[in-house]
């Protein structure tokens, strides 16, 4: 009879890392409009990144926190991260770039570590 599945601690250290900074990504996203200066000057994009910020945070959190087995949450961070890039396009206003920026540079991150973590998911057979 052969052995369930068993998680390594590789694949704990990776989603416990990339849900870390992915985690940072969130905080970074609901401090940045005040940091950048466009809070007053862009106000969909305030809002946009900070409700989304508060979600990837938590979110992040909570994967680094304890829940490896979770990949539903990194994959919702995934879907996040795909929505700050379009919202880049959708809210930014052509005379502000850094909004925009920030967006997709954020999004991009975002999308990436969300695989990251996700992948470290994946048990491994011992």
């Amino acid at each position: 009879m052969s052995s369930p599945p068993s998680r390594t601690a590789a694949n704990t250290r990776q989603v416990q890392w990339a849900s870390g900074l992915n985690a940072l990504a969130g905080l970074w996203l609901i401090i940045s409009p005040f940091i950048l200066g466009f809070a007053q000057y862009d106000p969909w994009m305030m809002w946009n990144d900070t409700a989304f910020g508060i979600v990837v945070a938590i979110l992040a959190g909570i994967r680094a926190g304890g829940a490896y087995t979770a990949v539903w949450v990194s994959w919702i961070n995934i879907l996040i991260g795909i929505w700050l890039i379009v919202s880049a396009f959708l809210f930014a206003r052509p005379s502000l770039m850094v909004p925009f920026w920030n967006n997709i540079g954020i999004g991009v991150i975002v999308v990436i570590l969300g695989i990251i973590s996700a992948r470290g998911t994946h048990l491994e057979t011992a």
